[in-house]
């Protein structure tokens, strides 16, 4: 289990300082806007004719790629004088607790 802390003291890109930032536990699908990146590219080999490239093959079933058992945590860091918002990514794990 991961315990990540409330607040975090981190660099705020827009104000060019160090600040105490407020942490919140962001959900992962919210950060995709509907489909991902290889998807959205899909979209758009499959509008005209031809050839396809790497999407003209059938994909890999799924009995021979090995699933995760966890998930990437993605917190939301807000600076509390310029009210810039951004995603950090943390590494995986299976539980994540906010502590004070």
């Amino acid at each position: 289990m991961v315990k990540i802390p409330e607040t975090m003291f981190k660099y705020c890109p827009k104000c060019g300082t160090h600040k105490t930032m407020k942490v919140k536990q962001e959900k992962t699908a919210r950060r995709k806007k509907g489909m991902s990146a290889t998807a959205r590219k899909m979209k758009l080999k499959r509008r005209g004719y031809g050839n396809l490239g790497k999407y003209s093959k059938r994909p890999v079933t799924q009995t021979k790629m090995a699933s995760k058992t966890s998930k990437k945590v993605d917190l939301r860091l807000s600076c509390p004088d310029c009210g810039k918002k951004w995603v950090l990514s943390y590494p995986r794990a299976k539980r994540v607790e906010m502590v004070k």
